[in-house]
């Protein structure tokens, strides 16, 4: 019994097999034979197509690089001595002045210390009074030798340890002063507050921020430059950027900064484009596309950027026989954008090319055509 089955399931396979194999050579020859009778419904049937001739021509390369939108300026205010906020007075998204007045701090504290150095200052100021007194009356008696120069040179120097008391009262309540005055926190310049880090009731440390203010009434545009690119850009050069969240809007900005040195290993360099922003309408943080433009490539061979055809990984475009007919070149380009492509390597000037209707062709293809718009010059 074991045999019988061994030899049925031996047999079914190969029967399998069979129809597995019939079946594709069928499929093979029906895709075959279609494609050879669309071959031959093709032959002498004629494209109508739009052909320009290959020529020279000035561009005017356009490097498209990536950028976040930053303040040309913002900082974090914080208070310079500890203490709970007491009224914070704006929101994110005011506008502030130079020396406007941001949050109080709880001064019941501070107010009663400096008070008290008030009033230690004050007696020590009387004590120092009445030690110069004593100290000039003993002075005047030492002169005419009524008391002895022991009694002279101590009060010297009660009075000098009374004008150390004097200065050192004078110094805690200058240094209490102060820090009631830092309870007051106010913005060091103008401009927007993009943060508010703590709210009122909050206790501030000394050196904590409690908001962040910023300047955007112009914004830097951040962005990486390669190094084979680098020596192509200037400080100075006029760029546009466009913001993807506002897609009508393109704005003129310039190249304010670039870094003296490469970030390794990547040897890439950061640029800061500088865009006004009087109209309050770009915001930090938007991510936006800068065109640099480059020197610009005189004379040399370009073809219209829509003439192009990708087969496979690689640009080709079709050119036109002497006997009417194209053929499907390969070519070696440069920049593209624009709506040119600049063409290193593939085509001479003169030669005819395909700039329309190539999508209904193939390497070999008859065409019948009229001269395109988009010629050389």
């Amino acid at each position: 019994m074991n045999t019988k089955k061994r030899k049925t399931i031996v047999v079914g396979s190969i029967v399998s097999v069979l129809l597995c194999t019939i079946i594709g050579f069928r499929i093979y020859t029906n895709i075959h034979a279609n494609q050879e009778r669309a071959d031959k419904a093709s032959q002498g049937r004629v494209v109508a197509v739009e052909v320009a001739q290959v020529a020279r021509r000035d561009i005017s390369p356009v490097t498209t690089y990536s950028a976040n939108l930053e303040p040309v300026w913002s900082a974090d205010i914080s208070a310079k001595s500890d203490g709970r906020i007491d009224t914070l007075y704006v929101e994110e998204g005011d506008y502030v002045q130079n020396g406007t007045i941001i949050a109080l701090l709880d001064t019941n504290e501070l107010e009663a210390q400096v008070v008290q150095a008030e009033g230690n200052l004050l007696s020590n100021q009387a004590s120092l009074e009445q030690a110069e007194l004593d100290y000039r009356r003993i002075e005047a008696l030492a002169g005419q030798g009524a008391v002895s120069a022991q009694a002279l040179d101590a009060a010297r120097s009660k009075r000098d340890l009374s004008i150390g008391q004097v200065r050192s009262a004078q110094g805690n309540l200058t240094l209490l002063q102060a820090r009631l005055a830092n309870a007051t926190i106010v913005s060091p310049r103008s401009g927007v507050i993009v943060k508010k880090q703590l709210q009122s009731g909050f206790f501030a440390k000394s050196g904590s921020p409690i908001v962040t203010v910023a300047d955007i009434t112009a914004l830097l545009a951040k962005t990486t430059i390669g190094e084979a690119q680098i020596a192509q850009i200037t400080i100075g050069n006029t760029v546009k950027v466009k913001v993807d969240a506002i897609p009508d809007k393109e704005v003129t900005g310039s190249i304010t900064r670039i870094s003296p040195a490469a970030v390794l290993p990547a040897r890439t360099f950061t640029a800061d484009i500088t865009i006004p922003n009087t109209d309050g309408v770009l915001k930090t943080g938007m991510f936006a596309k800068v065109n640099i433009p480059m020197p610009t490539r005189s004379g040399v061979i370009a073809i219209p950027e829509g003439a192009l055809v990708m087969r496979e990984d690689q640009k080709t475009v079709f050119v036109v026989t002497s006997d009417n007919k194209v053929q499907q070149r390969v070519l070696k380009l440069g920049y593209v954008g624009g709506g040119w492509a600049e063409v290193i390597d593939g085509l001479v000037q003169g030669e005819t090319i395909v700039t329309s209707g190539q999508n209904k062709l193939k390497d070999g293809s008859k065409i019948s055509f009229a001269l395109s718009q988009e010629g050389g010059i």
